[in-house]
């Protein structure tokens, strides 16, 4: 469970943090929310460390080490795993407005609408008077 649950927080975070197709402002609210459902799914089963090192406390406050290696081995596991995904699958991926179509019945675009980036430049530059 706490792979899983590590899985999903670093997916998360690779996807909204490091990716230049995602707005800035979109990382903060989705990390805060694949956080409360990590803990929300793994919480009542596991505790819900999803840090190695929140584990780490309590283990040795209380004294008992005998599943603390599946607390310091499932987020590592887990983590890489959402890594190598990410950055081998949907890193690689192209953006939406490069294969959507322009109107229905027609072939996908081959690139960014009128010869720009992004749809918000293609926006910008119809209102410059460009097209």
């Amino acid at each position: 469970m706490e792979a899983l649950i590590t899985f999903l927080l670093v997916f998360v975070i690779m996807a909204v943090a490091t990716d230049s197709r995602v707005p800035a402002a979109v990382a903060a609210p989705s990390i805060g929310f694949a956080l409360v459902a990590a803990v929300l799914i793994g919480g009542g089963i596991t505790g819900g460390a999803v840090n190695p090192d929140r584990a780490l406390g309590p283990a040795i406050m209380s004294g008992t080490f005998t599943s603390l290696w599946l607390y310091l081995l499932a987020p590592i596991v887990g983590g890489a795993a959402a890594a190598l995904l990410y950055s081998n699958v949907v890193a690689k991926a192209a953006p939406p407005w490069m294969t959507a179509t322009r109107e229905p019945g027609r072939k996908p675009a081959t690139g960014p609408w009128p010869s720009a980036t992004t749809p918000a430049e293609s926006t910008a530059g119809r209102l410059k008077g460009g097209m």
